[in-house]
């Protein structure tokens, strides 16, 4: 989101309200569906269903900042790892060094599981005389800092809704804006492929982000 006017609950909500409006509709054609095999065994679930577990998508943002940059979310159960990051891949810049840097080096990641680590990776000039170049990794674990209490995500919402602040919380036309990006999706799903308990989802959403990748797992 754009700088809000102020850090209140409100100017929070309509910063946020004004980014998720601007989101496009998700196209079935850029998203993969997936059921970890043996879901249908799960007590309670149907012998047939074809509910999906796993989901990856690209999704466009069509305001004057983020025109143009693919944001992948990938989400799944039964998966190789649980984690909640948000990273942000910097482009390489144009100049003498252009093609010579290691692809997807410089990378700004934050924690959302309410530890508020920060972790970077950058490209680095390595000592010496020579110009040659690697990556370097620094992590900054905000929950060291002296008076730090780090919440879970869900405990810290529940915190919210006990003490009346909205900050975190989507207003009723952002909640709409969302129902309507993910219409499409909803309304003509892609064929739901299966993937092993364990893995990284179905090999779609390796392609899905190719000639990227994830940066956890595959």
């Amino acid at each position: 989101m754009e700088p809000p006017a102020s850090l209140g609950a409100l100017d929070l909500q309509a910063a946020r309200e004004k980014v998720i409006k601007s989101f496009r509709r998700l196209d079935p054609a850029e998203a993969v569906l997936g059921q970890f095999t043996g879901y249908r065994k799960v007590p309670g679930v149907a012998a047939k269903s074809s509910q999906n577990t796993f989901v990856a998508a690209r999704l466009w943002i069509d305001n004057p900042r983020w025109r143009g940059v693919p944001f992948y979310l990938r989400t799944g159960k039964r998966l190789a790892e649980t984690k909640q990051r948000v990273s942000l891949v910097l482009r390489e810049p144009p100049g003498p060094l252009a093609g010579r840097l290691p692809s997807e080096s410089n990378v700004l990641s934050f924690s959302m599981a309410g530890d508020g680590e920060i972790d970077l990776s950058l490209v680095a000039k390595r000592p010496g005389p020579g110009l040659d170049l690697d990556p370097a990794a620094a992590a900054v674990p905000l929950s060291r800092l002296p008076g730090a209490d780090p919440l879970p995500a869900y405990s810290r919402l529940i915190h919210d809704v006990l003490t009346g602040d909205r900050s975190l919380f989507t207003r009723p036309d952002g909640l709409a804006a969302a129902w309507k990006t993910v219409g499409p999706l909803l309304s003509d799903p892609p064929q739901v492929t299966s993937y092993p308990p364990g893995s990284w989802g179905p090999a779609g959403a390796r392609k899905l982000i190719a000639p990227g990748r994830w940066l956890l797992g595959q």
